[in-house]
């Protein structure tokens, strides 16, 4: 899938008015699909251009068990949706992943019978 990773404060700085469009770090990638995968995952080389800040070490269930580095915040961009969410680090010149974190906020699912993913209304919340 084709997505766009930008530097969350940049971005809420453009929102603002603070920034030009232009001046958002941003990266075009292609990127795996995981539902398997909590957050977002980038390349380290990746996440330094985007100039994301280290955020703390947490555990998860990877290969290996080690601890993995979490950065943020990014905001993800697939066709018009957005999601803000923290990005683990993976090695360089690795595929980027966008997980289930992501992909719920934008509202899209996996259809389980074709594997596509398929647009949706993003859940919510309602307080009676």
């Amino acid at each position: 899938m084709k997505a766009v990773f930008h530097n969350g404060v940049d971005y809420a700085r453009w929102v603002g008015g603070e920034l030009p469009e232009g001046s958002v770090r941003r990266v075009n990638v292609e990127a795996l699909v995981d539902t398997g995968a909590t957050y977002p995952a980038l390349p380290k080389d990746l996440i330094r251009g985007l100039g994301l800040v280290f955020l703390r070490e947490v555990e998860g269930e990877v290969e290996g068990g080690a601890a993995k580095r979490l950065y943020g915040l990014a905001v993800v961009q697939v066709d018009d949706r957005i999601a803000v969410c923290p990005v683990i680090e993976r090695p360089e010149n690795s595929t980027p992943i966008v997980g289930v974190v992501a992909l719920e906020q934008m509202g899209f699912r996996v259809d389980p019978v074709t594997g596509k993913l398929v647009k949706g209304l993003p859940l919510m919340l309602q307080v009676a």
